[in-house]
């Protein structure tokens, strides 16, 4: 009868823990399938879009940045459903806004393009004139 005892006991205490891990694992990956993911790919329009490496990818709403990898690759991982904007930026290329919709499960893909920035022919000349005026006003001055 004591042995009994002993072993009822045990079982409750047994199963107890069972229900408390089985709870865990289930919160566990309720929590985790809730989110998505961003990866991409950033191109060099100028070179036959060749991979752009280390340009900065930043999500306006979290804040969250990065840079591409040697391939042009990114990846944004745990992000909440919604919509996000993407800015992608490289020195001397025009910066770029790209709206992407994140769903649960799910990873969106996507290829991004930046081209370089382009300086007018009239704004050049604009530039070296007024280097130019501020040059000779310097030396009449002195």
């Amino acid at each position: 009868m004591a042995l009994e005892c002993i072993f009822a006991t045990e079982l409750k205490y047994s199963m107890k823990h069972i229900i408390y891990i089985a709870i865990f694992f289930i919160s566990a990956l309720s929590y985790a399938q809730e989110t998505g993911s961003i990866s991409g790919k950033l191109l060099d329009v100028e070179s036959n879009n060749a991979p752009l490496m280390f340009a900065k990818v930043v999500i306006k709403e979290t804040g969250a940045e990065l840079l591409s990898d040697e391939k042009g690759d990114f990846k944004f991982e745990n992000l909440e459903n919604g919509e996000y904007t993407l800015v992608s930026s490289f020195v001397g290329y025009e910066t770029k806004e790209s709206k992407i919709k994140v769903e649960a499960n799910k990873t969106t893909a996507l290829k991004l393009t930046l081209e370089a920035s382009t300086l007018s022919l009239e704004d050049l000349v604009n530039t070296i004139a007024s280097a130019d005026n501020a040059q000779t006003s310097s030396t009449t001055n002195n």
